[in-house]
């Protein structure tokens, strides 16, 4: 489980995030995505809106998609979701 947090990370260290991930032997992720946005990098510590499935991370379609029905910053946020990947499924 890992809400709200890869939001705050460069594209560098989430893939070391997801790495670490990998490591734990954890058989799926259930993290935030926001399937309605394109992707920017930031330095970490930063905010922004991530979509998983799109350029740079093209993680495959989630297993199980929760919209989260976010009203927080108006419609920006709409498509802000919690998405449950198996971890061998994703491409790093």
């Amino acid at each position: 489980f890992c809400r709200d947090c890869l939001v705050h990370l460069s594209y560098v260290n989430i893939r070391k995030a997801i790495a670490n991930i990998k490591k734990s032997g954890s058989k799926f992720l259930l993290t935030t995505t926001f399937t309605q946005h394109t992707n920017i990098n930031i330095i970490t510590g930063d905010w922004r809106p991530i979509n998983l499935e799109s350029k740079p991370f093209f993680f495959p379609a989630p297993q199980r998609l929760y919209n989260e029905k976010c009203t927080e910053g108006g419609n920006r946020n709409a498509s802000k979701s919690l998405a449950l990947w198996r971890i061998s499924d994703l491409p790093f």
